[in-house]
């Protein structure tokens, strides 16, 4: 975003406030038509970049809802190696036991 852009419409009120005050009225209609072009431009990029942040979370959040699925995922797969070695371990104490 113009960082520019912000400061030209500020600077363009305070001129046309100032005018205002002062009672000048030849070029302030040119000025303050140009003032709002701007601010309509400055306004644009606000709302181009609310939209980017919000496609931005929208990404990110079905990011992490899919990585949390394969963290369950992973989670269970490791669960069930768990239980498989578990099992393993029995069944050769098993087999020691018999061949004493």
């Amino acid at each position: 975003m113009k960082k520019d852009l912000f400061v030209q419409v500020k600077n363009l009120s305070l001129e046309l406030r100032s005018l205002i005050r002062q009672g000048v009225k030849e070029g302030v209609e040119e000025r303050i038509n140009k003032r709002n072009e701007l601010m309509q431009e400055w306004f644009a990029e606000i709302n181009d970049l609310i939209n980017l942040t919000s496609e931005q979370q929208v990404f990110l959040e079905d990011l992490l809802q899919e990585e949390q699925g394969l963290l369950e995922q992973l989670q269970d797969e490791q669960k069930q190696i768990v239980e498989h070695n578990q099992g393993q371990n029995k069944l050769n104490r098993y087999r020691q036991i018999l061949q004493h």
